[in-house]
């Protein structure tokens, strides 16, 4: 078997322009199309940043009024609670990792507003969703780190 054999990968934050200021466009994620994942690994790439994120949080909802628009969502974690990229935080990674064996709302979203600094902030990030169609032994948690 190999290791990305069970992983499905689907962009959360397309690449786009640097902003300053404003939120990202993030996609509102099916889960249904994850087939049984265990669970949903953000990596949010940063390329150049010149301030604080005001904004690094995963949403959830049982209804998407479109590809970009949660209807009703509540927060799944806020990622600036652990960790909060800066201007000093140039070309790092920041991992956020959703257990969705937990019962979890049908669709996920990572939003990520910019602060407000001079040249702006530029970011891209993908969701990884693991152990597609694999039986749950271990059990999970909801953790995040940075690298």
């Amino acid at each position: 078997m190999q290791p990305f054999e069970h992983m499905k990968s689907v962009p959360a934050i397309p690449p786009g322009v640097i902003k300053d200021d404003a939120a990202f466009v993030a996609l509102a994620i099916d889960t249904a199309l994850a087939g049984g994942a265990q669970s949903a690994v953000f990596c949010v790439n940063i390329g150049s940043i010149d301030a604080d994120l005001a904004v690094l949080k995963v949403m959830e909802a049982e209804a998407a009024s479109d590809t970009v628009t949660l209807t009703t969502p509540t927060l799944v974690v806020d990622a600036l609670a652990t960790v909060v990229p800066g201007s000093s935080d140039d070309n790092k990674t920041v991992i956020i990792v959703v257990d969705l064996k937990a019962r979890r709302k049908r669709y996920l979203q990572l939003q990520a507003t910019a602060g407000n600094g001079a040249a702006g902030t530029y970011l891209a990030a993908t969701a990884h969703f693991t152990n597609v169609g694999v039986p749950d032994v271990n059990g999970g948690a909801l953790a995040l780190v940075r690298g």
